[in-house]
């Protein structure tokens, strides 16, 4: 039944989903999310207890974590019924933003699989929109809340308001496609004061997400520096900048299988580094059971991904916990 389900889905995105314009496919697949309840039907869920892992203290029912992309409370709720250990919201701002302009999202073909590139911008309704939104949100599964902003003193504002409501914090100062977050990868002595200050804005455990595009900068002073604050769990990591004329800012973050060589590369030397002394989320270019095994044999404490939900469909995260089974027996 799960093959069966599985390839309906290949057929439904490779003959119909694929071929809409990006305009027109991101809103129909958000709004199929929202309006078909395919979080109640139980092929989707695994719950066998081997699967568990503990992230910052928490349990989390198996290593899979649905990464940042969406906000909206119905599509994570549907999100926590599809096999996830977590979920993880957009990143959130203290003030509205409305993102940038149309084509923010475009599809791109790379020799090891379909992939995305994005300029979304924090498009989000704010934090205290948010706050109220997320007050309804039943935790099936533990919520990552994810905060982005241009200051120190927005970061703590958002953390603030947001930890209450999540079981997990992720602060992101790496996404590409805000020049002015993206900014704090280069900005090392800055972060230091602002992992310092997160860390005193909320007990909860924080995850930092890093950039793939400072490897070493990561591993020589901002990963150390999040150390020394308390903070022990590293996203690695976040889309890697590329130019994209096409899409409206003519450059984003590329997602999917074409970063899942370096992503393995700096799992692996994070591991080897800082041993027992971080926990690590490996995100980038995971859509197969063969590429969350081997991140996980690599070092990685947990596994995220976002692209291969879009292209290879919501009960990816069901064969790649059937495939960590089998592996095990």
């Amino acid at each position: 039944m799960i093959a069966a389900a599985d390839l309906a889905y290949r057929i439904l995105y490779r003959g119909l989903l694929s071929r809409l314009p990006e305009r027109i496919a991101i809103p129909l697949g958000q709004w199929g999310l929202r309006l078909i309840p395919i979080d109640l039907v139980p092929i989707f869920r695994h719950g066998d207890p081997q699967l568990a892992v503990t992230l910052g203290g928490v349990r989390l029912p198996n290593p899979l974590i649905l990464s940042s992309m969406y906000y909206d409370t119905t599509i994570l709720r549907r999100a926590m019924g599809l096999g996830f250990g977590a979920v993880t919201t957009k990143s959130i701002t203290a003030r509205p933003r409305p993102g940038h302009p149309q084509p923010n999202l475009v599809r791109i073909g790379t020799a090891e699989g379909p992939g995305l590139v994005n300029c979304n911008g924090f498009q989000n309704p704010g934090l205290e929109a948010y706050r109220r939104a997320l007050a309804g949100l039943p935790h099936r599964v533990p919520l990552i809340v994810a905060a982005a902003g241009e200051s120190i003193e927005e970061y703590v504002e958002v953390v603030s308001g947001l930890a209450p409501l999540g079981d997990l914090v992720e602060i992101n100062i790496s996404s590409p496609n805000t020049t002015l977050v993206y900014a704090w990868s280069r900005k090392p002595s800055e972060l230091a004061r602002l992992f310092q200050a997160v860390r005193a804005a909320t007990a909860k455990p924080i995850i930092v997400k890093v950039s793939p595009d400072y490897r070493d900068a990561n591993e020589e002073q901002i990963i150390p520096a999040a150390l020394e604050a308390g903070v022990g769990i590293v996203n690695c990591g976040n889309t890697r900048r590329v130019e994209e004329p096409r899409l409206s800012q003519k450059a984003g973050g590329l997602s999917g299988p074409a970063l899942f060589p370096a992503m393995l590369e700096n799992v692996r030397r994070l591991r080897a580094r800082f041993g027992a002394r971080i926990e690590i989320i490996a995100t980038g270019g995971i859509d197969t059971p063969e590429k969350a095994r081997l991140a996980l044999e690599a070092g990685a404490n947990a596994c995220a991904y976002f692209t291969g939900f879009i292209t290879r469909g919501p009960l990816l995260a069901r064969r790649i916990l059937d495939g960590l089974l089998a592996v095990r027996k």
